[in-house]
């Protein structure tokens, strides 16, 4: 999801090159946004005691530091801060300004540095609570993911980066592609009736994200679909 920048035809009496010329300046203007969003979590991770570096990680694997992105489950901007999460947070704004690149990192900085002090600073921990809830304890597949693409980032940047990988213990997805078609008929049916949680309570206390209410997987994906529509 990286920025785009916008090409602007020649003037009529412009001369016209046969081979493009690349002048590097839509990748300059990237470079810029990605530089000050960059800055931004810096002064917000030092306010929060959060190394700078896992933040800059988080961010890049959210929305490659696209402020636009729009996630399936309603997440936005940035950082991909859910609304309940940001209200949780303090936030009373509209989607728009949850948008908002300072304000969008100020949030998710903010609860990324609440996931680190819960985990004593492990860095797959703190990205699993990141994305799966802070008092998630398990690690999904997905949790496993996301913590491999953090340690690749940092090393990428010359961070040194210590532990093993955690194992995943839920989340596995059984591969039907190599099935019979009866059998992939008769799979898919069976998890398109699987109940899956479609909403959880984020109010702060013993019911924080307690599901409240549960629906099919056709149902849940139905409604992602029409998330889509209105937000993208």
């Amino acid at each position: 999801m990286a920025l785009v920048a916008l090409e602007v035809p020649p003037r009529p009496d412009a001369p016209v090159s046969k081979t493009p010329v690349d002048t590097g300046q839509g990748t300059s203007e990237a470079a810029s946004s990605v530089s000050t969003y960059k800055s931004m979590a810096e002064d917000f991770a030092r306010q929060d005691g959060l190394p700078a570096h896992i933040a800059h990680a988080v961010m890049e694997i959210e929305s490659n530091f696209n402020p636009n992105s729009r996630g399936a489950a309603g997440e936005v901007g940035l950082m991909q801060i859910m609304p309940p999460t940001a209200a949780m947070l303090g936030f009373s704004g509209t989607l728009d300004d949850l948008a908002d690149p300072k304000k969008n990192i100020e949030l998710g900085v903010r609860y990324l540095a609440q996931a680190y002090r819960l985990t004593g600073g492990d860095l797959c921990a703190t990205v699993m609570k990141y994305r799966a809830g802070h008092r998630e304890t398990r690690f999904s597949v997905r949790s496993v993911n996301y913590c491999k693409k953090a340690r690749a980032i940092l090393k990428r940047e010359g961070f040194g980066v210590t532990g093993i990988v955690p194992k995943a213990t839920f989340g596995f997805s059984t591969p039907v592609s190599t099935a019979s078609p009866k059998m992939r008929v008769e799979s898919s049916r069976k998890v398109e009736a699987y109940q899956v949680c479609v909403t959880r309570s984020f109010v702060a206390g013993p019911g924080y994200r307690k599901c409240l209410k549960t629906a099919t997987v056709r149902v849940a994906r139905h409604a992602i679909e029409q998330r889509k529509k209105l937000f993208d």
